[in-house]
């Protein structure tokens, strides 16, 4: 008799393929199905991701269109405070989370963060997400916070076309756009890194079988993705050329260039958020008025998953 599977809504905004690249392969590859789960996919925002992405998580949870999320540390632990919805299920880091930097254009008279404070130059981010507090949290070692200007323009996506188009005088991109920016000739101002990691934030309806057995497939698609990496580099080059085909006809030109200079990152497995964890990144979001205080750690985290490895 057939197993009887579990749906589970995926909303895939395809130009952030990168920082969920292992639940691709996991569809691709039938993982989900071997573990009892059928990943229903549906794209969202064409017109790129919406400022206030708590907001938009929300309803997304509230209607189904969403079952899950992949989102930075901050932005899961903001939004699930903030709005009382979906639990964070799993952590997963990446080498991503390394690739930060702040960009301009290889004309601009921008060569440091000094530069970048003393002229009041605004930084083009995503906001409440992975590049603001990555770019927060690296710039206020060295100048007051105060001083670091923020542009909330939207996902790296759109802060890449920005700085392209001159809208923008600098940017803080990541992964296959930090790549990209480099293979075009721009400038990276400043390094900048980050070692929280992903989080997956599910739907309060995903029941904890439904959740270790979608967790499942995606330790198994890592495993996959780091044992082949030939194989699945030219996998990830593909998506990203999908990504500059759809979204960013501004690179076309240059793709054979940006192509050479993408690397496939390397994942470590998804496991439960820890409480120090949660506390670490909440007392971050607190200090700096970022977040509303929330139910603390056993209400927001679903503790009592049990991930195949």
């Amino acid at each position: 008799m057939p197993q009887k599977l579990t749906t589970i809504s995926h909303g895939y905004y395809q130009p952030y393929f990168y920082w969920m690249f292992p639940v691709l392969v996991a569809k691709e590859e039938g993982l989900f199905e071997k573990e009892g789960v059928n990943l229903s996919v549906h794209d969202i925002v064409p017109g790129g991701q919406p400022e206030n992405k708590a907001e938009w998580y929300r309803e997304a949870l509230e209607t189904r269109s969403r079952d899950f999320y992949f989102c930075c540390a901050w932005q899961g632990v903001y939004s699930t405070c903030e709005t009382g919805k979906g639990k964070i299920g799993a952590a997963i880091k990446s080498t991503l989370i390394k690739t930060f930097g702040v960009y301009t254009k290889p004309d601009s008279p921008i060569r440091s963060i000094l530069d970048l404070t003393e002229s009041g130059t605004e930084i083009a981010v995503n906001k409440n997400a992975d590049a603001h507090y990555v770019t927060l949290e690296n710039i206020a070692e060295f100048v007051p916070a105060s001083q670091v200007k923020l542009r909330h323009l939207g996902g790296i996506d759109t802060c890449f076309k920005a700085l392209a188009s001159g809208e923008v005088r600098a940017a803080t991109l990541a992964g296959p756009y930090a790549e990209a920016a480099e293979a075009v000739g721009y400038r990276r101002v400043m390094a900048l890194s980050r070692t929280l990691p992903t989080l997956i934030v599910f739907n309060d309806a995903v029941s904890t079988s439904a959740a270790n057995s979608f967790l499942a497939a995606v330790n198994k698609a890592v495993d996959k993705i780091n044992s082949d990496r030939g194989r699945y580099h030219r996998r990830y080059v593909k998506e990203f050329e999908d990504v500059v085909n759809r979204y960013i006809p501004e690179l076309k030109g240059d793709l054979p260039k940006v192509k050479a200079r993408l690397n496939l990152p390397a994942w470590a497995e998804c496991t439960i958020l820890d409480e120090a964890g949660f506390n670490e990144i909440h007392d971050f979001l607190m200090t700096h008025g970022l977040s509303a205080r929330g139910k603390g750690y056993e209400a927001t985290v679903k503790t009592n998953l049990a991930i195949a490895h």
